[in-house]
Formats: C-alpha cells, structure tokens, sequence
C-alpha cells in the first residue's frame, strides 16, 4: 500500500495548492489520460476509518513531482481525522482497455469499452423489451463525462490558472459512499476516472470523479476483467462534489 505521513499528506496537499495557478507546473503532473487505481484493501481501510455518515473525503496532492489522490478519513463531526498514516493512489496510465458492463432487469444489457486512453472505442446493447421511456443509463452518461474530461480537461485547466489563478480548481472531492461500496463483496480494484459535470448552480462545467468497480476478480485491466460504474435508475445519480466550489462544511 502507498502510504503518507500526516506530514507528508500536508506537504502534498499544500504543493497542488500552489502548483493550481501555475498551468506549466499543472502540465507536469496530470495528463487526462491517466487514471487513479485503488485497491480493495485501500477501500476498506478508508471505510473503517471514517466515521462520517454519507460522504468520504479524498484530497488531492503533489508528492514526488506526480498527483495523488489522498484517502482522508472524517470524524462523525466532518473534521479529517489526524492519523499516523493516509492511503493514497498516484495518478498512472491504463495498460489496458476496460470494459464496462451494466445490466438494466428486463430491458437492456450494455457493454462500453473504454480504451486505455480513456476514449470510448465500443459499444453493443442487447435490447429485450422496449425502453423508450427509459432513463439515460449511469454507465453511458459517466463514458459521456469521461470523454469530456480527456478532450477539455488541459483547456479548462490553463483557463481556471491564468484567468482564476486556480482558487476555482479542485483541492478535495466529496464521494458519495455508494460510489465506493456498492460492489463491495465482489470488488477487486476500483479505477477512479476524471470527468466533468455541468452544473447549473454555477453554470459551468466541474471536475468529477467516476469510480469504476472491477467485479469479477481479474486483474486489472486483463481481458477476462469486467468493470462497473454505480446503477442510476433516478437518472440523477449522486455525484462526487469537488472542493470547492461546493465544499461540505465539517
């Protein structure tokens, strides 16, 4: 396990502070390409130690000149716990294509593959009943956010540095719990993705991360891997909020 002292994680979390306004410092450390891998191991650690009821929290940072994505444990008040340790996840290239599946009950199974560099190269739905009046699956609207990110996310970036000198870019995120454990019993990994999501409060798009569950036990990215993004039957799934702009007071 990738592992941070409580020095170490403030260190991080204050270099992508400052690296944020600088878009040459920012080019350094992210490509839109690259993912965050989390293990199961990870997840239940982070989901023993927290202790606030609906949200994780996950912080991003700079270490050894590559970005991180920080587990921070809460307590039941919103504070982040201080511990001796924090599990993170580097930021690292896909050495293979995923494939993502979604089964509706009755009505629709549909198979995305989402190439290593995170375009989507195929799709294929087998259609039971009629589904007209069905909602847009998770599955297709989180492929749909992700291929935002990889075509806009440098041009976003270089815009919110120079313009906003990065106080309007992403420090934390706020995850959903169901993001994170809703394949829980059969999960292996979990690819976190960036994406983006419209917002109409603050009419324009924010970053998000899609988390992307392996549910059959292969390793990752192997051709026999099956991966699976949350059900979103209300078509308003619950998203994982950036920090700011909208930052969940402790």
């Amino acid at each position: 396990m990738s592992i941070l002292t409580y020095e170490n994680y403030t260190t991080a979390v204050k270099n992508w502070a400052q690296i944020k306004s600088n878009y040459s410092d920012i080019q350094k450390v992210l490509s839109p390409e690259q993912v965050f891998v989390l293990s199961r191991e990870q997840v239940e650690w982070f989901d023993k130690e927290n202790e606030a009821e609906t949200y994780f929290r996950a912080d991003i940072g700079v270490w050894e000149d590559k970005l991180v994505l920080i587990l921070t444990p809460r307590t039941s008040a919103g504070d982040v716990k201080i511990l001796d340790n924090y599990q993170f996840s580097t930021l690292q290239y896909l050495e293979n294509d995923l494939t993502l599946e979604q089964t509706k009950t009755y009505t629709v199974k549909s198979t995305y593959v989402l190439s290593k560099d995170l375009s989507k190269s195929q799709e294929d739905t087998d259609l039971n009943l009629p589904i007209m009046n069905e909602p847009v699956t998770g599955q297709l609207k989180a492929v749909d956010e992700i291929e935002s990110w990889r075509e806009n996310a440098m041009d976003y970036m270089q815009r919110e540095s120079l313009e906003f000198k990065g106080q309007r870019l992403f420090q934390s995120f706020y995850i959903p719990k169901a993001d994170l454990l809703h394949s829980k019993e059969n999960m292996s990994d979990i690819v976190c993705v960036f994406g983006f999501k419209y917002s109409a409060v603050y009419e324009r798009l924010l970053a998000t991360l899609i988390f992307i569950s392996n549910i059959n036990g292969e390793k990752i990215g192997s051709k026999a891997a099956v991966y699976a993004v949350q059900s979103d039957p209300s078509n308003t799934y619950d998203w994982t909020k950036p920090c700011p702009p909208t930052c969940l007071a402790p």
